[in-house]
């Protein structure tokens, strides 16, 4: 994944006693989940971030030179009866997960401009009900989609999933059996 950093990000990431953290965003159909790796709440792009702390555990993101697929577990424990009970409910899969590396400067802030280190997709989410609740979220990158076809027909029907309005392909099924005559 081609990365644009900023200066300051730069400069952060290059030094020798790096101290950072992840924010985590699950686009979900009940609302945004925004979640960090610290023990504290964060307020960063406008939006507050849930710190998880120890409770949180994200596997490293793998890449490497084959375009291929690459998956991402996201493990959260402690979780609150309420929030098993939502997770169940939730429609997640396809559903987009982001994730940034924070830099943090030598008070802790997070350095403008957090580098994006995953952008894919919600696949499988397991839940525990064990001593400890707890869940663990799947996301593959986007590439998973690479070979799936995509199934979509030049009629009217299949337009107006996009484009409600659109007419454009409303007399095509007349035009298949048309004969044409050119220079009458």
């Amino acid at each position: 994944m081609p990365r644009t950093l900023t200066t300051a990000a730069d400069n952060a990431l290059q030094s020798p006693n790096l101290a950072a953290l992840f924010f985590v965003e699950f686009d979900l159909t009940s609302g945004f989940l925004r979640l960090n790796n610290s023990g504290v709440h964060i307020t960063w792009a406008s939006s507050l971030w849930y710190g998880v702390g120890r409770l949180g555990a994200i596997d490293a993101v793998q890449e490497g030179a084959e375009l291929e697929a690459r998956t991402v577990n996201f493990r959260i424990t402690g979780i609150d009866p309420a929030n098993i009970s939502r997770a169940m409910g939730e429609h997640y899969q396809g559903r987009p997960v982001k994730m940034w590396l924070a830099p943090l400067d030598a008070n802790h802030r997070v350095v403008a401009d957090p580098v994006l280190c995953f952008h894919g997709l919600m696949d499988t989410m397991d839940i525990d009900l064990g001593q400890v609740a707890s869940i663990t979220a799947s996301a593959t990158s986007r590439l998973a989609a690479w070979d799936r076809a995509k199934v979509r027909r030049y009629n009217s029907e299949d337009q107006a999933i996009d484009y409600p309005a659109d007419k454009g392909f409303e007399f095509v099924p007349q035009l298949v059996e048309k004969e044409l005559r050119w220079g009458y």
